[in-house]
């Protein structure tokens, strides 16, 4: 075998095996598959809401960049395996009606603060510091029921003073 191949052998080996184990132990940051779409709608909502308003205790306007998880594949990964998440950034899970789903923090690396937001679009409850959970994982449920859920990091509510019964603002045409 002349030398060249040898080498474009030798390249393809080491990739595989380095493909093998980030697919496996997921050791990097980083990923082989792109997030899952189902379709042209889901597409469509994540262009017409990319953030929200929050109008704080103060009446202070607090903006959110958002990503959206508005089907069930989606709202079920969430943040997990998310290793970071920035000071103005967060999930919105769209349900597709009012009731009390029950959320968890499984494969998470980062604490959160999760906002409940009712159809109504005012806050009904937040849970703060929530912690990620090692082998037992507890089902968190609010208080009220709720339609919207926002997920920011840790502490979140208490630096921008985000209380239960604020007011939230965004494009609502786009998840009816």
């Amino acid at each position: 075998m002349n030398t060249q191949l040898k080498i474009i052998l030798y390249l393809l080996f080491v990739i595989g095996i380095f493909y093998y184990i980030q697919t496996k132990y997921e050791i990097f940051d980083i990923s082989f598959t792109k997030p899952i779409i189902e379709s042209k709608k889901e597409v469509e909502e994540q262009k017409k809401i990319s953030s929200l308003e929050i109008l704080n205790s103060e009446g202070k306007k607090i903006v959110v960049g958002l990503e959206i998880a508005n089907t069930p594949i989606l709202r079920t990964q969430g943040l997990s395996n998310r290793k970071s998440l920035g000071d103005y950034q967060g999930m919105l899970f769209i349900f597709d009606s009012t009731d009390r789903y029950s959320f968890w923090m499984k494969d998470m690396y980062i604490p959160l603060d999760i906002i409940y937001i009712s159809d109504s679009f005012y806050i009904v409850d937040i849970l703060k510091n929530v912690q990620p959970c090692s082998e037992t994982c507890t089902n968190f449920v609010p208080k009220e029921d709720f339609r919207y859920v926002l997920e920011v990091n840790s502490n979140f509510a208490e630096i921008n003073r985000v209380d239960i019964g604020n007011a939230v603002i965004f494009d609502i045409s786009s998840v009816e």
